[in-house]
């Protein structure tokens, strides 16, 4: 048998006893962090998102926005987008502009807190920014979640 497989079983017959099983993660490799971008939109209204993402955690939100990895997507009604990066790239990650598309380029806008791993996340965690508004369209909001 391979060190390998005596390994996975060994850590498959601890894991029950230690809490977390961190050594499983580690092994398997989820070293990335997951963010999932949801359009609660029950008006059919689009949303496009601005991100800002940075391999430092203590980037103040002024220099994460002007140095860190822009990143931007649509997000159709009821339609949820997905990416992940390496937590070595993922320290910091904010939501500076998401806006709702009513008509055109009008409608409100909304933004995030700064995340830092560490403090609001951590490496194999999934991040969650839910966009949702109410029926008179003006309270846009975005909120953060985590499923770990």
């Amino acid at each position: 048998m391979s060190h390998r497989v005596r390994y996975l079983l060994v850590l498959l017959a601890i894991c029950p006893v230690v809490s977390g099983c961190d050594a499983l993660t580690e092994f398997f490799g989820a070293d990335t962090v997951t963010v999932a971008l949801v359009n609660n939109s029950s008006l059919g209204l689009d949303v496009e998102v601005e991100i800002y993402i940075s391999d430092q955690q203590e980037i103040p939100e002024l220099l994460l926005t002007e140095l860190g990895t822009k990143l931007e997507y649509t997000i159709e009604a009821g339609e949820t987008v997905t990416f992940s990066r390496s937590c070595d790239d993922l320290q910091a990650i904010v939501v500076s502009n998401a806006e709702l598309k009513i008509i055109g380029d009008i409608g409100p806008e909304a933004s995030s807190d700064v995340l830092r791993d560490g403090d609001d996340f951590s490496c194999g965690d999934t991040i969650v920014f839910t966009f949702d508004h109410s029926i008179l369209l003006v309270d846009f909001d975005v909120t953060a979640t985590l499923d770990e």
